[in-house]
């Protein structure tokens, strides 16, 4: 479990064509018949409990791709947009088009 606090929404909460598929739940219960269901299908997702209700981020395996070499990998801030390196050479060198395709990898195929 993380918490975190952001002046500004994630951009996940902003773009309507964002590529990860996610869903917005306000009813507990639905969240959870969703949830059951990823682990019935063993499938990879993120969970951010925001103002009473639950997103869910539904994205490929770490281990179905292989990350760029200016990350660690992608947890659930990464696959919402946001952006961390290990050192700050790498976060000046990045662009646009390399941070779209790497959250591309994530993208159930």
């Amino acid at each position: 479990m993380q918490c975190f606090v952001r002046e500004k929404p994630l951009p996940l909460e902003n773009d309507k064509k964002y590529p990860l598929v996610h869903y917005w739940f306000e009813a507990l219960s639905d969240a959870w018949e969703f949830i059951e269901a990823l682990h019935r299908d063993e499938q990879p997702y993120h969970l951010i409990y925001q103002n009473n209700k639950i997103l869910c981020v539904v994205r490929r395996r770490q281990d179905d791709y292989t990350h760029a070499n200016w990350t660690a990998g992608y947890a659930w801030y990464e696959a919402c947009g946001g952006v961390s390196t290990a050192n700050i050479n790498d976060f000046n060198s990045l662009d646009e088009t390399e941070l779209k395709e790497e959250l591309n990898k994530l993208v159930i195929k």
